[in-house]
């Protein structure tokens, strides 16, 4: 990874430096784990579980995505998904101001990875 990428993730609130104490500064893996991200399809299952009222479909989905965002230090997304996560776990279905700001953030994670 170069400088200029390191600034751009930065910016974009990503947890660089975090995130390579986790990666033992093995900058090609991190960048790697991070394209996996284009992949992942934890968003659409909690996003389509959630449109269908699947509260299980909704919880698992969110789950997973927290721990991928934690992994590679997409904070905003992760600080967002633990609340998120707390409610569906109690099978609370009201979430529709965070589902359009985790809508936002993610695309704006994504458009960032795929920039890389």
């Amino acid at each position: 990874m170069d400088v200029k990428q390191k600034k751009y993730l930065e910016e974009k609130g990503f947890d660089v430096d975090g995130t390579m104490k986790r990666f033992l500064n093995n900058e090609t893996l991190y960048l790697k784990c991070l394209k996996k991200f284009l992949d992942d399809s934890s968003f659409e299952k909690l996003k389509k579980g959630y449109e269908k009222g699947n509260c299980k479909e909704a919880f698992e989905g969110a789950h997973t995505m927290k721990g991928f965002v934690s992994n590679l230090g997409i904070n905003e997304i992760y600080h967002l998904l633990i609340p998120m996560v707390e409610k569906l776990r109690v099978q609370d279905m009201n979430l529709e101001q965070e589902m359009k700001q985790l809508e936002a953030l993610y695309v704006d994670a994504y458009k960032t990875i795929e920039s890389l």
